[in-house]
């Protein structure tokens, strides 16, 4: 089974010409399948691009999550629950495993059958053409990792008037030929110079047009020039002298590599664009060999140091659950829910699938508005914890600026402290300007990243509580979460009282055990139910202390959203840089800092390989709804 800690965050962006970049719907779960059915129905070429993550510490920390892993993942815990001993389980894993794979179908088929997003007439043709077959293997290759499953292939074929019996076998040739390609780029450092050559090449070659998917072969792409950079006589020098990324010698040996690679594995290097190529980058490194000019000057020290920066709402949501043990446990019990619900719809599925005489069975029906219901549920439980993770933040901004401020008066004073006495007045002046200016250069710096989180407070508040603006709205708002967080006035008081009624009862059942006395009409007291007493009065002290750190952290949270209940939220061109910088600080958290499929080891890519000549699907993360 998945771990207990393991959280799977995933955040959609549209893509359409008509509102790109705008984040899309989000979804946050603990659960693989679902994660990977939500993937699969929401990740659209045409209209959302899908980023996903996973954090193994209850959302403390997080990694990028390609989304081959993420099916190894669903795959897996599918794998184990078909190994149960129970029935119901391995019905419910049977039927999940059914709806997995009609779910991917269905998400192949908007590869097979691709309409252009600017395309004046959309039209997906009724059956898709051979060349889209072998489209589709190469697209399920790069994202998923495998050669098509049959079950999948068979889902697929099933949809379309022509059978067209030769379209599965072309998917997974293509899907075997691009995962020898991609093994090589997965490990660079274990294929000679002629085999990486010949990987970039194929990786240039693939069928599919520019877009998100093709985003997926950068890290390959960037590993394989990489290791060429670090082999190749001609770049080696220069990439070693000029470490950094932006330096034009570096930009100067990405292009030549670029070029050299598109040839193929046996390159001409009397090739026109090669040569040009070459000739630039020799020049680019004796021009930087000549300039001796003064190194650029370092950026400024961060306004508020070691202070979290913006989160993402998914993020936000789950940093709030690490910080409330009663956000945690309360989550823990929807995501739970969730997750039984879309078991159950499944199993539902299932049975009316293999009865079609009804084609909406009652039993499908109640497990389907169930489903809808505990979505709206987590959905809402969600838009709280995101919001009040984003007061916190806030909160804690407005500590950090407090010390900031106090550390800006101190450096300025050991920046600008005379290192002789002053004589005259002017000199005096001039110390007094300079120790001002530093002062007020650091707090402007302080306060407009102040400002910056206070705005996304507001924003927050804004998006998820439309109507919680002013002091009036904040105090109703105040006084809902807490409630329906188990945080009220009287949740305190009974939380004690349960700790003493459970202290009584454990003193009681010891004081009986040791004397051995009993009551009319009562039985002896045994050690298991002194145990149990003893386990219910930890339980109660645990909830105690749970609680006492939720509602103090939960009050801080709503303070701080009270001060900025005031401001106006941002509008579409400030809210759209917003996102653009919180996005770009979420994938600094989040990937790493080499290229990701570099991490696959050597033995694992040898398996790969062949599992794809087998025909195979290859595992390459193992480990541990969708409508």
């Amino acid at each position: 089974m998945p771990d207990t800690s393991r959280l799977y965050a995933l955040t959609s962006t549209y893509t359409g010409p008509w509102w790109p970049s705008e984040p899309g719907p989000s979804s946050l779960i603990n659960d693989p399948v679902m994660a990977m059915r939500w993937y699969l129905a929401n990740e659209q070429e045409e209209n959302l691009a899908v980023a996903a993550r996973t954090s193994t510490d209850n959302g403390a920390t997080w990694q990028a999550l390609p989304p081959r892993e993420l099916w190894a993942h669903a795959i897996e815990h599918l794998d184990i629950a078909g190994q149960s001993q129970d029935t119901a389980v391995l019905q419910a894993a049977a039927a999940l495993r059914d709806r997995l794979e009609v779910e991917a179908a269905q998400w192949l088929d908007g590869r097979l059958r691709f309409v252009e997003p600017d395309d004046p007439t959309p039209y997906r043709p009724p059956t898709p053409t051979l060349f889209s077959w072998q489209r589709g293997g190469e697209i399920w290759a790069l994202t998923l990792g495998t050669v098509p499953p049959d079950p999948v292939l068979a889902h697929l074929v099933s949809q379309y008037a022509d059978p067209q019996p030769e379209g599965p076998g072309m998917a997974r040739t293509a899907a075997r030929e691009a995962l020898d390609t991609l093994a090589t780029a997965y490990s660079p450092a274990q294929a000679d110079v002629p085999e990486l050559l010949h990987a970039y090449h194929r990786l240039e070659l693939l069928t599919f047009p520019a877009g998100q998917l093709r985003d997926l072969l950068l890290p390959a792409q960037t590993g394989i020039l990489d290791q060429l950079a670090a082999r190749l006589p001609e770049t080696a020098r220069a990439i070693a002298a000029y470490p950094d990324p932006q330096h034009p010698v570096r930009q100067a040996a990405a292009t030549y590599l670029h070029r050299l690679a598109r040839l193929g594995r046996d390159p001409d290097p009397a090739n026109r664009s090669v040569r040009e190529a070459r000739d630039q980058l020799n020049a680019a490194v004796a021009s930087s060999a000549a300039d001796t000019g003064p190194a650029a000057p370092g950026s400024p020290p961060p306004a508020l140091p070691d202070h979290p920066r913006l989160m993402t709402d998914v993020e936000a949501a789950a940093a709030w659950r690490a910080r409330s043990p009663a956000a945690r446990r309360d989550a823990g019990r929807y995501m739970d829910d969730l997750v039984r619900a879309h078991t159950n719809l499944a199993v539902a599925q299932a049975a009316t699938a293999q009865a079609p005489a009804d084609p909406r069975d009652p039993d499908e029906a109640t497990e389907a508005d169930r489903r809808d219901y505990f979505e709206q549920r987590l959905k809402e439980l969600n838009n709280r914890h995101t919001v009040l993770m984003h007061g916190s933040v806030l909160a804690e901004a407005e500590t950090a600026a407090k010390q900031a401020k106090h550390q800006a008066v101190v450096d300025a004073a050991q920046a600008t402290l005379p290192r002789t006495p002053r004589t005259t007045l002017s000199e005096t002046e001039a110390d007094h300007e300079a120790f001002t200016a530093h002062i007020t250069a650091a707090e402007e710096r302080i306060e407009q990243a102040l400002d910056e989180q206070r705005q996304h407070a507001r924003n927050a508040l804004a998006r998820h509580f439309p109507t919680a603006a002013g002091n009036r709205a904040i105090g109703q708002l105040r006084t809902r979460l807490l409630d329906r967080a188990g945080l009220g006035l009287d949740s305190y008081r009974q939380a004690h009282e349960a700790v003493g009624d459970a202290s009584r009862a454990v003193y009681d059942l010891k004081s009986r055990l040791a004397s051995g006395r009993t009551g009319f009409g009562e039985s002896p007291v045994t050690a298991e139910q002194v145990a149990e007493a003893t386990a219910r009065y930890t339980a109660a002290e645990q909830h105690f202390d749970d609680l006492a750190v939720s509602q103090a952290r939960t009050l801080e949270a709503l303070n701080a959203l009270g001060r900025v209940s005031t401001l106006a939220p941002t509008g579409p061109e400030g809210r759209a840089a917003l996102i653009a910088q919180i996005t770009a600080q979420s994938r600094e958290r989040t990937l790493p800092t080499q290229p990701e499929p570099t991490a696959v080891s050597p033995a694992r890519t040898a398996h790969a390989r062949g599992q794809a000549h087998d025909g195979q699907v290859p595992q390459n993360a193992p480990r541990s709804g969708m409508r």
